[in-house]
């Protein structure tokens, strides 16, 4: 118990300054303080929805509950959000600690192989993002599946093989992302159980109900992505560049796990091969990859972490290419485990002198105090949008996305200066991004330059006459102008492409109100 009530309070130091955070302006708006659904709280008819919505791209059901359920115990507020999120994310460190107990660690080796990964830098997007419940959820109900699943291997009971299905779903509802747990029961099986060797039919036949669920979770998230036309082609990102990415990607988490410096919300994705960093990488892989197999008899953990990174960060490592970013913090946070526990155990199990213990226990005790100062630095950029993507420039330099959530920031604020500023540069960078477009149009419209705000909202109806924010807006300014015909043109045209929203058709009946001419008396 003193184990895991000193681990609470680590992770507690440097998240605590949560509690004054902002919602940030990317995704947060969709998932909680804009979602209608959401911001009413729990109820019959909003957990129907989560089970049916493809919003954000993704089928996590559990996750739109969980932030329902803050809804109503708190209201939609940042600060609930956040510090329910380092609530979940404490739990899962606790959780790593168990499991680390349960895979031959001592106490104090689980400890700090739990501190470390509770204090690291690289799960901040995890934690501080409000909209990543979702990667907080599913390790949380991953990793109570893996320690339930070593209570079920060797204790045969059904009622845990029934609670380890349980929690599987849970973790498959609240992000896809757990595909990959049935091959990490499966690595449980080869090390530390040994039951491929013993009773390798029955293991492998046990898990086929896992693994169709898993099949089943992958065909609904790439139907509902493909729906949004969330997953890019290969014309976006050809197969040589995904698999270069691919691999630079495994090298580049590796360095940040262990020089955990300059990480940001976003890195923009790499449009021309690196064949040095391509190189460097096979280089490392490959090392590690012989070196873990060959010591498979004596140290069988080397590898067992070795294949759970890399398996478990298989599916979101690039083949299949959602958003444009190379890379991303939030990935590591389950499939930094494997790397702990080899690291770890290799240190708890080699290194017997007493002393020299000693030095490596105080060695730790520094790496982890330099880990809390830079999660807590991470965690400050995170106040708001601007204090994120100000830093995001600094690190990742000028990219796209930086800039119009920067604008979007100072819209939002009415500051409309600097908005036209960052948009005009978003829209440099990326002249084809409708919404770019449309937002630069808002401000222009509100500085009243009608002419500059109705070339926005045409250049974002002819880059994609389907969208139909452009066409509200253009409609807007055209009622200002007293313009109703126009204006009921692309209110109408607003309504066909977005047939449920609400407001489209107050608008209209507004117009049809304005437009009416009173009926002249007769002479």
């Amino acid at each position: 118990m003193p184990w895991l009530v000193t681990l609470a309070i680590l992770i507690a130091l440097p998240y605590a300054q949560m509690a004054s955070h902002e919602f940030i302006n990317w995704d947060d708006s969709f998932y909680i303080y804009n979602n209608p659904i959401v911001s009413a709280g729990l109820s019959w008819m909003g957990m129907g929805w989560a089970f049916i919505t493809g919003t954000a791209s993704n089928w996590h059901p559990v996750t739109w509950i969980s932030h329902m359920l803050d809804s109503s115990l708190f209201g939609p507020t940042p600060m609930a959000a956040h510090l329910v999120n380092m609530v979940w994310y404490i739990g899962c460190v606790l959780l790593a600690f168990l499991l680390f107990l349960r895979l031959d660690a001592s106490p104090g080796a689980a400890f700090f192989m739990a501190a470390f990964f509770g204090l690291h830098p690289l799960h901040v997007e995890s934690v501080a993002w409000a909209s990543e419940r979702k990667d907080l959820l599913c390790a949380f109900f991953f990793l109570a599946a893996t320690l339930a699943y070593l209570s079920y291997a060797r204790e045969k009971k059904r009622s845990l093989y029934f609670l380890t299905t349980v929690l599987f779903i849970l973790s498959l509802l609240s992000k896809p992302m757990a595909v990959t747990w049935p091959c990490v029961a499966l690595l449980l099986d080869y090390w530390p159980l040994g039951r491929l060797h013993q009773e390798a039919r029955k293991a492998i036949y046990e898990k086929m109900p896992w693994f169709a669920l898993t099949v089943l979770s992958s065909l609904i998230t790439i139907l509902v992505q493909n729906k949004n036309e969330a997953v890019k082609s290969l014309v976006d990102f050809s197969f040589t560049d995904r698999l270069a990415n691919a691999l630079i990607s495994y090298g580049v988490y590796i360095r940040q796990s262990f020089r955990p410096v300059d990480l940001t919300v976003f890195y923009p994705y790499p449009w021309s091969i690196n064949t040095t960093g391509i190189l460097a990488a096979c280089c490392v892989l490959g090392l590690i990859t012989v070196v873990a197999f060959r010591q498979r008899q004596k140290r069988p953990y080397l590898l067992w972490g070795w294949l759970f990174y890399l398996g478990v960060l298989f599916p979101v490592i690039g083949f299949v290419q959602v958003g444009v970013q190379a890379h991303a913090d939030r990935y590591t946070l389950l499939p930094q485990l494997g790397l702990i526990l080899a690291a770890g155990l290799f240190l708890d199990k080699v290194i017997t002198y007493k002393k020299i213990r000693l030095t490596v226990t105080a060695i730790m005790i520094v790496v982890l105090a330099i880990l809390m100062v830079l999660t807590f630095r991470q965690v400050s950029y995170w106040k708001n949008s601007k204090t994120l993507f100000y830093q995001n420039l600094n690190v990742a330099g000028e990219n796209e996305l930086a800039q119009f959530n920067l604008g979007s920031a100072y819209l939002e604020n009415n500051e409309l200066e600097p908005a036209i500023s960052h948009f005009l540069a978003a829209v440099k960078m990326n002249p084809a991004e409708v919404t770019s477009y449309n937002n630069l149009g808002i401000a222009y419209a509100k500085l009243n330059k009608t002419a500059l705000a109705e070339a926005c909202f045409k250049q974002a109806i002819g880059l994609d006459p389907n969208i139909a924010q452009p066409h509200f807006h253009l409609a807007l300014l055209k009622i200002n102008q007293g313009l109703f015909s126009e204006a009921m043109i692309q209110i109408d045209e607003a309504i066909r492409l977005a047939p449920d929203w609400i407001e489209l058709r107050k608008l209209r009946d507004q117009v049809k109100t304005l437009s009416a001419k009173p009926l002249s008396k007769p002479n």
